[in-house]
């Protein structure tokens, strides 16, 4: 009896200790129901891990506050550029023009509905050359500038759009000084002229280039509407650029016949697929790590070393 009365004595004292610990520390007694209880738990936490910010991308509209200092910024640096290429022969990029001629295209098919006038052809003679274009876009910025207020909100949203794109794109060239040397004296020294090769050679540079840009441009306005690239380059007409045009680099003669690699047999070394035919050059398959690039087929090198076919590629 004595000893019962012990055993009982002492399994009172342990569990007040137990309970003074739990209550100190605030923790409960672990029971099977506890145990199966646990994992139910995690999935919470893990939820709570996975939790990630949005990624950051452009403002789909700019702050009005802030417009005309965008297109006050975006026309100087198009002067800049043009200073640039005039004095340096130092062109923007074939990614970069292409912005350009959208903001170009933009304004005016804005401008034209808001005057209810013709749009201008893209193909037009005054942007056929670098300068052209060029110029062409500083007039579309004034233009925007003194018409944002009046045009449709969508018009005038997508030309500002158009603006920040490319005032962006400028921006970046500049600070990464990846401007395109176009040719080793492109403005003559006092009392020399320029011979007639190297006007004739940035003449088929800045051709080419644009050309390629007209049709970069429309193969990106494709993928944007199909969500891939066309099977073929002719496909492209008449809804995304009136006609392939044609192309007259290093004495080939002018043409706009082209030859479509189906194939990946070129991932591995592009330029194997250059052999100097003066035509147009498109990847059309899907699997190729050139899927949706156009080149011209012309291997001859400016006055630089360079090879034609790579005045078009993205820098």
């Amino acid at each position: 009896m004595k000893f019962l009365t012990t055993f009982f004595t002492t399994a009172i004292l342990l569990n007040t200790c137990a309970g003074a610990v739990t209550k100190v520390y605030g923790q409960q007694p672990i029971t099977a129901a506890h145990q199966a209880a646990a994992p139910a738990a995690q999935p919470a936490k893990k939820q709570k891990k996975n939790r990630r910010k949005p990624v950051t991308t452009k403002p789909a509209v700019i702050d009005p506050r802030k417009i005309n200092t965008l297109l006050y910024g975006t026309a100087e640096r198009l002067e800049i550029i043009s200073s640039l290429y005039e004095n340096l022969g130092l062109r923007i990029s074939t990614d970069t023009l292409k912005k350009a001629y959208e903001l170009d295209k933009a304004v005016n098919k804005a401008a034209a509905a808001y005057f209810k006038a013709p749009e201008p052809k893209p193909d037009r003679e005054s942007i056929k050359n670098y300068r052209g274009l060029l110029e062409s876009v500083l007039r579309s910025v004034r233009i925007l500038k003194e018409l944002k207020d009046r045009l449709p909100a969508a018009d005038a949203g997508s030309a500002i759009l158009a603006t920040r794109d490319l005032y962006l794109a400028i921006n970046d060239e500049l600070a990464w000084r990846s401007l395109i040397p176009v040719a080793i004296d492109p403005k003559p020294q006092s009392g020399k002229k320029r011979s007639s090769a190297d006007g004739e050679e940035i003449s088929h540079q800045t051709e080419t280039l644009l050309d390629i840009s007209e049709i970069t441009l429309a193969l990106s306005n494709f993928l944007k509407e199909e969500g891939k690239y066309p099977a073929h380059l002719k496909d492209l007409a008449p809804k995304y650029i009136p006609a392939i045009p044609a192309v007259s680099v290093a004495g080939h003669p002018k043409t706009a016949e082209l030859v479509e690699i189906d194939s990946r047999d070129y991932d591995a070394d592009y330029s194997q697929a250059f052999n100097d035919t003066g035509k147009w050059i498109y990847f059309s398959n899907k699997k190729s790590k050139y899927y949706g690039r156009v080149f011209v087929d012309c291997s001859h090198k400016n006055s630089q070393g360079v090879e034609f076919y790579k005045i078009g590629e993205a820098k």
